[in-house]
């Protein structure tokens, strides 16, 4: 039987164990329940800007956990002609997601896998609506996780297969200040009247 040199099998060994640990890590992907968690946490409202951090145009969004916490929902733009919503949950353990456009179609995402802890990216699964082969629709997102009190959205836009471009958002939390509630009035005493003989 031939001897092999040290120097090759060592080179094939650390091959060997580079691509097991590669596979292994492709194999986990991102924890689904733990970004799913992380988007819980959203629940309130949020302002900011769009395109320029600074000078951008106005965006409101507002996000609220529903369904006994199996659902986040969030709003953009709640209340203006142009609200449009997004639906997040899991489903069998993945995290994905649905978006309510106004423009009356309802693509759907699900996490991708080069996901982080600190970015979720969304990649397109299908949806309703359209045709994805023509039509024009949200393709694919992402959020990032800057701290608890500063997300950034990034929306690609697309007609059929062709990239358009994409719409960035720049958001903080709006900390909810409560409002002083005035105590209710005391009520006015009854007069009491006296039996009569």
């Amino acid at each position: 039987m031939p001897k092999i040199p040290r120097t090759i099998l060592a080179a094939f060994l650390a091959t060997a164990i580079g691509l097991f640990t590669v596979a292994a890590a492709a194999a986990t992907g991102p924890d689904h329940a733990a970004t799913y968690e992380k988007l819980k946490t959203l629940a309130g409202a949020w302002t900011g800007k769009m395109e320029d951090p600074l000078e951008g145009p106005p965006v409101t969004v507002r996000y609220e956990v529903a369904s006994n916490g199996k659902a986040v929902i969030e709003f953009q733009n709640p209340g203006e002609s142009y609200e449009m919503v997004t639906v997040y949950y899991l489903a069998n353990g993945r995290l994905q997601a649905t978006h309510y456009c106004a423009a009356g179609n309802q693509p759907a995402y699900k996490l991708g896998d080069k996901s982080t802890a600190d970015l979720a990216l969304f990649e397109f699964a299908g949806g309703t609506g359209f045709d994805p082969d023509k039509d024009g629709h949200v393709h694919q997102g992402e959020i990032r996780f800057l701290s608890p009190d500063r997300i950034e959205h990034r929306w690609f836009h697309y007609v059929g297969p062709k990239e358009l471009g994409s719409t960035q958002w720049f958001l903080q939390r709006q900390v909810e200040i409560p409002t002083e509630q005035t105590p209710a009035p005391e009520p006015e005493p009854v007069p009491t009247v006296a039996p009569t003989s």
